[in-house]
């Protein structure tokens, strides 16, 4: 499976784990399955690890398309772990559509996941 997510409540936060090949279907459909589940919150934070992505099929008009919504409270700590060029790009491109478009949730991008989980968790 791609994209694989889990709510940590114990910590309030969104973890999501892609791997292999990652397309805007499979990031919608890791949305809609967070966002629909009864415990999550939208002041949760979020755990977005993409370091096992091989390659990623998301155009820019997708990326802005996913940035347009809102999902996560203004005050929500986003962490990206991401170690190849392309996902960082797209990871990059993400964050400043975000912020375009009123988002006011903190959004940062990393490259080890020790640095996202001691950032989330401060």
């Amino acid at each position: 499976m791609p994209c694989d997510c889990e709510l940590d409540l114990s910590r309030r936060w969104v973890k999501v784990r892609a791997s292999g090949l990652l397309t805007y279907a499979e990031v919608m459909a890791t949305r809609r399955k967070f966002a629909g589940d009864p415990n999550f919150k939208p002041d949760f934070f979020q755990l977005y690890d993409v370091r096992d992505v091989t390659r990623a099929s998301l155009t820019a008009s997708e990326v802005i398309e996913l940035a347009k919504t809102p999902i996560f409270a203004p005050d929500a700590r986003r962490a990206c772990i991401t170690t190849n060029g392309e996902t960082y790009g797209i990871a990059r491109m993400f964050q400043i559509y975000r912020e375009l478009n009123g988002g006011n949730e903190q959004i940062r991008l990393f490259r080890s996941i020790e640095a996202a989980e001691a950032w989330l968790a401060g």
